[in-house]
């Protein structure tokens, strides 16, 4: 089952604070890494502390992405 993402203004925002390089392999690495289990831990995806920040966290190279999922009808992964 695919998830949907979505990104929500903040996450905007922050996207285009990086340069075009890192805007494309953080789009790549969140497309490949949470479409299909993002809540299944790797070695570069964790469930955080609790914070009210996000329940997770993607770890791609220096940055991070924090993601909330939510499994409603249509299941979709916010970051």
């Amino acid at each position: 089952m695919a998830y949907r993402l979505v990104f929500t203004a903040r996450a905007k925002k922050n996207l285009r604070a990086l340069t075009a390089r890192q805007r494309a392999t953080v789009m790549d690495q969140v497309e490949r890494q949470l479409v299909h289990q993002p809540t299944v831990p790797t070695r570069n995806r964790k469930p955080m502390e609790p914070n009210l920040l996000a329940p997770w966290e993607l770890r791609i190279g220096d940055i991070r992405v924090y993601y909330e999922v939510v499994e409603e009808e249509e299941p979709c992964v916010f970051i």
